[in-house]
């Protein structure tokens, strides 16, 4: 489907909510009536923490903390221990000393089994099948080539959880083979006027601020922010690659050194309306710009068939732009637990990049190249438009949810490559590595969820999503055209059983899919250099995934101490593997294929601890053992299996009330790639942090300290050997200031709120399709 140009998607946005906002009148069972005593109670007196928890009571219960019908949460986890509901765990960044400097990418870092590394790339217990939303719904920024930036552009001062679903509920569409990391943003509901100022400075130039604002007339809340950061990354690069092509082989040693910096800025407002006890609306916007500048230097020395030395110089310039707009609508009926929402929005990330390369060569025996200079133009525009609603009530004892979703998306691009003179400085344009491709998705979703429980001991969470998806593919320029449409029904099942008060017992399963990229799908053939080349498959199908878990989980939360422990077996379909060969002129093109099956088995562990009154302890692991198909040349059959660990420690110190020490150790495991494989990673971090009073702390946060950030690769078959390894940027260290002004000096924390909670009539927590929630921290999206 062809996307509108975006004043039509407003024009349609502002269509389907009318649309929408007319639905509630069919949702209802009964005429609307007074709220009763109980739920006005509801409303205005906060709930009590639970016997076992004594901590202070957390802030209302959010639309983007949980899904439709779960209970009022009036307590919640925070600092650096997660907690976790039937179908999620959740990360709570909000009160982590670090914070206030940290990126998105850094939040996600520490929330349970996610793993970002410095290129910004996501995996979630080593795999990198992972759907990330923003507060439960896709967005145009977390695609593809975009959610890199975006994580570590967006501040994490801006998130208000992170949820993590291995298993999901039919609820949440099913895209990603290893699940889905929803980013629920900040909104912030307390009475009277309210404003956070976060700044920090850091070494080679780095900086950012935040400001967040919100006034709550009661009737009215209007939320806005401003982020600005400046961040890079300078780094140094070495490979080694043999090709084997008979009387052809040669090998290849380079290194590198590259030098990059970003600059990002990000303005958002919303306003959500109290329409009257039982309506509510709302409306935000975001708009985002990032730019950055990289150079690098790379020298390879050739041996072989074709023997010579050469120094290629790039100078890059990229720009991305994004803008989301979001507009919601929520009625409570009369039943306890009875809502429906609607929601529609709209996002748009453009992405402008230039290239300037000089290539200078020096043989020394074969076949001569000539020095080249060339410019290459890389362009990107994505655009989604997302309506759903959803409506959930008490059904048959249990809690039944059902909703609709309707997901446009469409991605181009456009490259095009000049080579230059050197002598005359002429610009000619390059066929052979020219091309436009676009990809258009639509998608048409509905599902079913029933959650109940049966007697003291038992509770199931069942449901059953339908999907029906139609992928365009046009190759422009060499009138490549496909088309694929097919419906998959993806079940999911939780069923959890009490063993006490503190211990539980849980089995979960879902089908999820994994969809290919725009690059997955464009057949033309791009050039990286005269040597190698990689291309698309235009006939590249989803990846299918059958996961299932088995888990324990024991609480003690007036200690401080929880304990999971999930045994997991996903089997994949079709998965994605690289296959690489020999072309004309022994060019070496790499492209993607279906590769069979490849199954991943293990358990993870998360352990919390409080140890008396001044340390924390958080521990997680995962140990699998992952097989997956080879790929290499003509050849197929061979399987390579790989045991890998993922880990985390970190430690949590207060060395006096107003003092807190955070020290942590982040292992990513071995991952298989189809024609070899990636090293173990590992990422550190240390934070001290100082809090005056209430309305002023100071933040101290160093990463990498000892330098130990490095990605190897190796690549290992019957046409190519190679290893490559790059760091990840060296040491990064920030200071920053936190000023929140409106705080009371020696009343309650300012990191809680001051007036008490305040939760929606009949105490319902808003979820849904989305999640609930609103995008109203800069940069987040809707």
């Amino acid at each position: 489907m062809k996307m509108p140009p975006l004043n039509a998607s407003l024009l349609l946005a502002t269509s389907a909510l009318t649309l929408v906002l007319a639905a509630p009148a069919s949702a209802q069972s009964a005429a609307p009536a007074a709220p009763t005593p109980q739920r006005q109670a509801a409303a205005q007196k906060p709930a009590q923490p639970s016997p076992e928890d004594t901590r202070v009571p957390a802030k209302p219960a959010d639309a983007s903390n949980a899904g439709a019908g779960e209970a009022v949460e009036t307590v919640t986890v925070t600092g650096t221990r997660p907690t976790s509901k039937i179908d999620r765990d959740i990360y709570d960044p909000k009160n982590d000393p670090e914070t206030p400097v940290s990126s998105a990418a850094d939040a996600l870092n520490k929330a349970p089994g996610v793993s970002v590394d410095a290129e910004g790339n996501v995996t979630l217990r080593g795999n990198s099948g992972v759907q990330v939303l923003i507060d439960g719904k896709p967005s145009a920024m977390m695609q593809g080539d975009f959610r890199a930036s975006t994580l570590q552009s967006m501040a994490a001062g801006d998130i208000d959880s992170i949820e993590v679903m291995t298993n999901p509920s039919a609820q949440f569409g099913a895209e990603g083979s290893a699940g889905i990391i929803n980013l629920v943003m900040r909104r912030d509901r307390r009475p009277g006027k309210t404003l956070q100022i976060n700044t920090a400075v850091g070494n080679d130039d780095r900086y950012n601020a935040a400001i967040n604002g919100a006034y709550n007339t009661g009737k009215v809340t209007f939320q806005s922010g401003l982020t600005v950061r400046r961040d890079g990354r300078d780094g140094e690069d070495t490979s080694f690659q043999e090709r084997l092509n008979g009387t052809n082989s040669t090998r290849e040693d380079r290194t590198g050194n590259r030098r990059g910096r970003n600059n990002s800025y990000g303005v958002v407002a919303g306003a959500e309306f109290n329409l009257n006890e039982k309506d509510t609306a709302g409306m935000q916007f975001q708009v985002g710009k990032n730019d950055g500048e990289n150079e690098s230097m790379r020298r390879t020395t050739s041996t072989g068939a074709s023997a010579y030395t050469s120094a290629i110089q790039n100078l890059s310039e990229n720009q991305n732009d994004t803008y989301s707009a979001r507009f919601n609508f929520s009625h409570n009926g009369d039943l306890e637990r009875e809502n429906f929402k609607a929601d529609v929005r709209l996002s748009r990330a453009d992405s402008n990049g230039i290239q300037y390369v000089d290539e200078d060569y020096d043989y020394i025996s074969g076949t001569p190249r000539e020095d080249r200079r060339y410019r290459q133009f890389n362009d990107q525009s994505s655009r989604n438009i997302d309506v759903s609603w959803d409506y959930n009530r008490p059904f048959a004892g249990g809690e039944l949810v059902v909703g609709m979703e309707f997901d446009i998306s469409e991605t181009a691009f456009d490259n095009r490559r000049f080579n230059i003179d050197k002598t005359s400085n002429v610009s000619t344009l390059d066929t052979r590595l020219t091309n436009m491709f676009e990809l258009d998705q639509d998608e048409s979703e509905a599902y079913i969820t029933y959650q109940r429980a049966l007697g003291d001991k038992w509770t199931v969470l069942g449901g059953l999503r339908a999907e029906n998806t139609t992928v365009t593919i046009n190759q422009k320029t060499t009138s490549i055209y496909r088309e694929n449409r097919y419906t998959k029904v993806h079940p999911s099942l939780t069923v959890q059983y009490m063993l006490s008060e503190r211990g539980k017992l849980k089995f979960s399963y879902s089908k999820r899919i994994r969809r290919p990229q725009a690059n997955d799908l464009n057949p033309f053939i791009v050039y990286n250099d005269e040597r190698n080349a990689r291309s698309g498959n235009p006939n590249l199908l989803p990846e299918q995934t059958h996961s299932y878990e088995l888990g324990y989980e024991y609480n003690q939360r007036s200690k401080g101490l929880t304990f999971q422990a999930k045994l997991f077996h996903r089997k994949s379909e079709d998965i994605f593997v690289s296959r690489s060969s020999f072309i004309d002129n022994n060019v070496l093109l790499t492209t993607r294929e279906n590769g069979g099956e490849g199954t991943a088995t293990g358990i993870d562990l998360n352990f919390n601890a409080k140890l008396g009154s001044k340390l924390d302890l958080n521990l997680q692991s995962v140990v699998s053992q992952n097989e997956q198909p080879r790929r290499f040349g003509s050849a197929e059959g061979a399987v390579d299996k790989a045991n890998s660990v993922n880990g985390r420690a970190r430690v949590t110190y207060r060395v006096t009330p107003k003092d807190t020490l955070t020290a942590m150790i982040n292992a990513r495991g071995k991952e298989l790639t189809g024609q070899g494989y990636r090293e173990p990673t590992y990422f550190t971090m240390m934070s001290y942090r100082h809090k005056f009073n209430n309305r002023y702390s100071m933040t101290f946060n160093i990463t990498d300290p000892f330098e130990i950030n490095k990605n190897v690769t190796i690549t290992d078959t019957d046409t190519i050997k190679a290893r490559s390894e790059s760091n990840g940027g060296g040491r990064v260290f920030y200071i920053g200031l936190q000023i929140t002004p409106f705080a009371r000096i020696g009343g309650p924390s300012s990191d809680q709120p001051q007036d008490g909670p305040r939760m929606r009539q009949g105490g319902m927590r808003e979820g849904g399709n989305w999640g609930g929630g609103g995008g109203n921290g800069p940069g987040g999206g809707f």
